[in-house]
């Protein structure tokens, strides 16, 4: 008798007669046959090897085990190609070693690039909150969410996360099926605050988030970061311990999605503990306003001087030789000070429009002076793009006729970080429009317009390269 599984020796042995009247029939079926024992040969070679998919249970929202058999979810079928990347995230089960393989490679789940080429297109949908891969920089997954990949709200969400930047930022019917499916687990958590005041479930919540700063839709982010607000003074009342890493991916989450769409925020740099900076009375030579602002400092306020005081700060600590290899201290400790940067700077009020391009150009200024995982992100082309349009709109202001110096600084630096295309040739447009006119004698060579650069936020490990390239740019 066959064993459970395994072939009857009739299904493993096909006979035919070399004497039949159709031999084409028969070749067939022999040929069929042939293939059918090859490909089942194969499966028992990858069962061995460990590398096949394979049948699992997942946990339900409520805990209980839901039944294989009754569960479409839980049948996994083997991928053939990574190429079909949403595919295969479908057919992946949540403790899958394939998905951690996988992940492994993905330095931001929350939306970052991959290193593998067919998977490239991730680049454009970073937001960086929490990281898989290098946990000097970033919280990494299993650091901020306590959790494994057996969570079904969240493992939804980061499908959801992937399959929409595989896409280049298009919702199409799979990532709607992700969307509803986190939508449906969290709805259900929410009912209870036990089940809803877990890390898991408020990553889920952020990852949602990404993607819908991404598409620019603020009402679903306002909805959904005011649930995150609801869980956290659950959290308060019930004394429910977050870990550091939740709290910045909710802090960043926030402050992000309200620079890509004008959202109202639910925290501040003052919010949580963890994320409480001041400076540093050992390094007081740092905090000090750049030469380029200081004849422009009473038009742009006091609040804005002292942050442009810890802008250039992060700067000098950027270009140190101490900013090698990083601790996980002094990463956090750096992350707080650009958390500090950044929240204060989307709060203060802009009471010109020089001010409101200064704004603009040192939150790029303060991104662009991190870890590879922000120059990366989509918050610098965000904000070059806003830069440009602010520009734009400003050009025929006569102010500028007296600060060329301010505006060269202003343009090269929006320029040389903005993504190649109509942003980065309006950029070349409006540079050379002010060449004619108020740059004109300004500078002639690239060594006389770099000591015009260091008058303002000027960092030559995270600023040259791209600016200089710009640079030779716009004389092509």
């Amino acid at each position: 008798m066959a064993k459970p599984n395994e072939p009857s020796r009739d299904d493993r042995f096909h006979f035919v007669s070399s004497k039949s009247t159709d031999g084409r029939r028969a070749k067939r079926i022999a040929r069929s046959h042939a293939i059918a024992r090859g490909l089942e040969n194969k499966r028992k070679l990858q069962q061995k090897s460990g590398l096949n998919f394979h049948a699992v249970t997942l946990k339900g929202d409520s805990g209980r085990s839901l039944d294989k058999r009754k569960t479409s979810g839980s049948l996994i079928t083997p991928s053939v190609s990574f190429s079909g990347m949403s595919s295969a995230f479908q057919m992946l089960a949540a403790e899958s070693p394939k998905l951690r393989a996988l992940l492994s490679q993905v330095p931001n789940i929350a939306g970052e690039k991959l290193t593998l080429n067919t998977l490239d297109k991730m680049q454009h949908s970073q937001q960086p909150i929490f990281s898989v891969l290098d946990e000097l920089v970033l919280q990494n997954f299993p650091a901020v969410f306590r959790k494994g990949l057996d969570d079904h709200a969240l493992l939804s969400a980061a499908m959801l996360r992937i399959s929409f930047a595989i896409t280049d930022g298009y919702i199409d019917v799979e990532c709607l099926r992700y969307q509803g499916q986190a939508l449906s687990s969290i709805r259900r958590r929410m009912s209870s605050p036990d089940m809803a005041t877990t890390e898991s479930t408020l990553g889920a919540i952020l990852l949602l988030v990404g993607v819908e700063a991404q598409l620019g839709i603020p009402c679903q982010v306002q909805l959904h970061m005011g649930a995150i607000q609801q869980l956290l003074d659950i959290c308060r009342r019930k004394g429910v311990y977050l870990s550091d890493g939740i709290k910045r991916a909710i802090f960043w989450s926030d402050l992000n999605a309200s620079v890509m769409t004008g959202s109202s925020r639910v925290v501040d740099h003052t919010t949580f503990s963890e994320l409480q900076w001041k400076r540093d009375p050992f390094t007081q030579s740092f905090f000090a306003l750049p030469p380029g602002f200081q004849v422009y400092s009473h038009l742009l306020g006091a609040d804005f001087v002292d942050v442009l005081k810890d802008v250039f700060a992060l700067q000098c600590i950027r270009d140190s030789t101490f900013f090698g290899k990083e601790d996980t201290i002094a990463m956090a400790n750096i992350d707080n000070h650009q958390a500090s940067i950044q929240s204060r700077l989307v709060s203060l009020p802009n009471c010109c429009s020089i001010s409101e391009c200064c704004h603009l150009a040192a939150y790029l200024c303060s991104t662009m002076l991190r870890c590879k995982l922000w120059r990366a992100s989509t918050i610098p082309s965000h904000l070059s793009l806003q830069l440009l349009c602010k520009l734009q709109e400003v050009n025929p202001d006569l102010l500028w006729d007296d600060w060329p110096e301010l505006l060269a600084w202003l343009l090269h630096i929006g320029g040389a970080f903005a993504p190649t295309g109509n942003i980065r040739s309006a950029y070349l447009a409006l540079l050379h429009l002010n060449r004619n006119t108020r740059l004109e004698n300004l500078y002639s060579s690239w060594p006389s317009l770099l000591e015009i650069l260091k008058q303002f936020i000027w960092s030559e490990k995270a600023f040259e390269a791209q600016v200089k390239a710009f640079y030779e740019e716009s004389h092509i």
